[in-house]
């Protein structure tokens, strides 16, 4: 399938995609776009998926975890313009092949933030995202205070995550695999689990209050991806769910499942 390249960009509200790369296209993704100005984003349908997109992205933000940073973009196909979630791919971007083991273990053999595997998998878990597979990470090059080449992971792709599946998730009872599954591989590529970083972050995850949810990340998305009732559903969520979700994520890695 050949990339297309859509009409001229017209000046708007958010970030006009002139030009699709189809290669990415699955069963979440619509495609890699760019702007006129070649910025790039991994594309999404908008709704209940935007949606968690942006809550999963945020709470990485608020907690200290790299992570792609999310936006609305416009794409416009056949003369209709569309409001679509895009995921900004940051410059720098290391390109290998993330389902061979082997790679990844030469990667994280001189990674800067190894911990974010830990953070993220708490992020995960209260969100209930079943999906963090090896291709759900970006890798970018960057280089120490000595010059020296290493790599910084940023998370990306929470798709599957809370509210795609409203409530979210019990840890210990996910539809997919994926999340739990590669934890498995931890220890092969050289991925410490590190138990601290992980109750850290569930009580990090814990402490953003509702009015977080509401102003920050949810009321920029009202009229686009979810209407006020959607908005009020979400933050009722969180309000009443999100401690008693946090307490059976720290359950899960006592007394379930763990890396």
């Amino acid at each position: 399938m050949q990339p297309f390249t859509f009409n001229a960009p017209i000046p708007g509200l958010y970030p006009l995609i002139v030009h699709i790369n189809p290669s990415q296209i699955g069963a979440d993704n619509m495609g890699m776009g760019f702007t006129q100005h070649n910025e790039q984003f991994l594309l999404k349908f908008g709704n209940e998926m935007g949606v968690a997109e942006y809550i999963g992205a945020k709470v990485c933000d608020a907690i200290g975890v790299p992570a792609c940073q999310p936006n609305i973009v416009t794409i416009e196909k056949l003369g209709i313009q569309q409001d679509v979630f895009g995921s900004r791919i940051e410059s720098g971007t290391h390109k290998f092949d993330q389902g061979n083991l082997a790679e990844w273990r030469a990667v994280l053999s001189n990674c800067s933030n190894i911990d974010a595997f830990s953070a993220l998998l708490a992020v995960d878990l209260t969100l209930g995202n079943d999906d963090r597979h090896w291709n759900n990470w970006l890798v970018q090059l960057a280089q120490t205070s000595q010059g020296v080449t290493s790599y910084r992971l940023r998370a990306m792709d929470f798709s599957r995550s809370w509210p795609t599946r409203h409530p979210a998730q019990h840890p210990l009872g996910h539809r997919s695999p994926n999340t739990w599954s590669s934890t498995r591989d931890w220890n092969l590529i050289g991925v410490p689990f590190k138990e601290q970083v992980f109750f850290d972050t569930c009580v990090k995850i814990r402490s953003l209050p509702t009015s977080w949810l509401h102003h920050q990340v949810l009321k920029p998305l009202s009229g686009v991806f979810v209407s006020p009732i959607d908005i009020d559903g979400y933050c009722q969520w969180w309000e009443h769910h999100l401690q008693e979700q946090v307490i059976e994520v720290i359950y899960s890695l006592e007394n379930g499942v763990r890396p």
